[in-house]
């Protein structure tokens, strides 16, 4: 495929924007960002009231909600990117239990991937301060390890972000996802890095026009509350504000004086808003990179790195094995000298054999050492 072809193929992300009448990942996507929020709100009320500890299991199961919804979404989005209709929502979360996991696979890989690379980068600039050579070395190493790192830089942000989740929403496993991302990243890396930003450009300009609508709906709505129901501080920014000179612990309540709960109120609905306005343009992301991933896969030569890859991996859990091999010998080794050592240190010295010159007793043969005026054996008087 031509670079004009795929480029044409950017134009289609237009259509990305039909995901925001998928009502049912789009209810998906904000009952999940909703119950994330929630979780967040009561992990800062736990932690200072009751222990930090529990606080953060509740910040934990935030993230897993809206991880696992956001995939969820995902998945039904790629339904309809590939043609078929989206899948029910319970299918969808059903699928995202089962496969969210490899999501998080590939980017640990890939962050394992991106650790080597500094490590080898390290190395290199090491070598460079050999005297005399490093100097000559440095202005080749140099400018590999910038086109190698800024290239690297632009895969993650364009290629590993934004497809990593497609790739796994397809059905792809973790290999195939990483080969997959690896030949998109090494084929096409300029027209997906033009794409995404084409895409979000497109996000956007919808994120602009739905926060525009809200602002000017809040100072319609806010300005005939204060005139009907006689609220006082719905203004935008008081609302922007959620109400906090009306809050507990602001300097006011919620049941004192003044109708400060429907200011409160009016605080949460205008957040509602605001996560809705969120989810949206999210969709449009979502459901155009899905496009992205699906236009940019036809025509790679996956396989090829795929198997490459495994064999890589092979080599590697092979070399694995021959270290451990080597270090379960090598301890063996050291435990058998070890036995030996402390089994001749339990035998006792043979007794040292008398000597044919050396001076016995007259009476009854007894060895004698020089010096001895008296017989070990019956204790007469040696004669010098």
């Amino acid at each position: 495929m031509s670079i004009q072809q795929q480029l044409r193929q950017t134009t289609s992300l237009l259509s990305a924007v039909d995901a925001v009448r998928n009502w049912r990942a789009a209810a998906l996507l904000l009952g999940s960002l909703l119950t994330a929020g929630l979780l967040v709100a009561l992990a800062g009320v736990v932690s200072f009231q009751v222990h930090p500890a529990l606080g953060a299991v509740f910040a934990l199961l935030a993230a897993a909600v809206f991880f696992y919804g956001a995939n969820a979404a995902g998945i039904m989005l790629m339904d309809e990117a590939q043609g078929s209709p989206s899948r029910p929502v319970l299918a969808a979360v059903l699928t995202a239990l089962s496969i969210g996991h490899r999501f998080i696979f590939v980017m640990l890989l890939v962050s394992l991937v991106y650790v080597v690379g500094l490590l080898a980068m390290a190395l290199l600039l090491l070598l460079c301060k050999i005297p005399g050579l490093g100097a000559l070395l440095f202005a080749v190493v140099f400018p590999v390890c910038v086109v190698m790192s800024g290239f690297a830089i632009f895969a993650g942000y364009a290629v590993v972000g934004p497809l990593a989740g497609p790739a796994v929403w397809s059905g792809s496993t973790t290999m195939q996802a990483l080969s997959r991302l690896a030949a998109i990243a090494r084929q096409r890396i300029v027209v997906v890095v033009l794409s995404v930003l084409v895409l979000l450009l497109i996000c956007g300009f919808v994120g602009s026009l739905i926060v525009g609508m809200i602002f000017t709906g809040t100072l319609i709505t806010g300005g005939m509350s204060a005139g009907i129901i006689g609220v006082r501080g719905m203004g935008l920014s008081n609302v922007m504000g959620m109400g906090m000179g009306n809050m507990p612990g602001y300097g006011g309540g919620w049941g004192g004086a003044g109708l400060s709960d429907h200011v409160a109120a009016g605080a949460f609905g205008w957040g509602v808003v605001m996560a809705v306005a969120f989810t949206l343009p999210l969709l449009v992301y979502l459901r155009g990179c899905c496009q992205l991933y699906l236009s940019n896969i036809q025509g790679v030569d996956a396989e090829g790195i795929e198997q490459q890859l495994r064999e890589k991996f092979d080599a590697a859990k092979r070399g694995a094995a021959e270290i451990k091999a080597k270090g379960e010998a090598m301890a063996a080794q050291q435990a058998q000298r070890s036995e030996r050592t402390a089994a001749s240190s339990l035998v006792p010295a043979p007794a040292a054999e008398p000597n044919a010159s050396q001076a016995k007793c007259a009476v009854c043969s007894t060895p004698c050492l020089p010096g001895d005026v008296f017989c070990g054996g019956c204790g007469n008087k040696l004669t010098p």
